[in-house]
């Protein structure tokens, strides 16, 4: 079974453009966010991430190896398209 770092490891190095869907986990708690504006101007070692936290929007310097961009988290786990087209029905 691949870990949540396992697979955002396999993702360290990867430029994420402003805007790009991704997932994160802070503490044990999965977020889902967007690559904010102002990533561009640190360095490929953290991105700045949009996210809800509760009801609060926050944004935080994340590393780039513990973000994952959300097309591939949602293909590496089919029960959560499942789950969400359950939802929409």
């Amino acid at each position: 079974m691949v870990t949540p770092q396992d697979e955002t490891r396999a993702y360290a190095g990867v430029s994420l453009p402003v805007g790009e869907p991704v997932t994160l986990v802070i503490d044990d708690e999965r977020f889902f966010g967007w690559v904010a504006p102002a990533s561009q101007a640190h360095s490929l070692a953290c991105v700045t991430i949009e996210f809800k936290r509760g009801f609060t929007r926050v944004q935080e310097l994340i590393p780039v190896e513990n973000i994952q961009r959300l097309r591939d988290y949602v293909y590496a786990h089919p029960e959560v398209r499942r789950r969400s087209t359950a939802l929409e029905a």
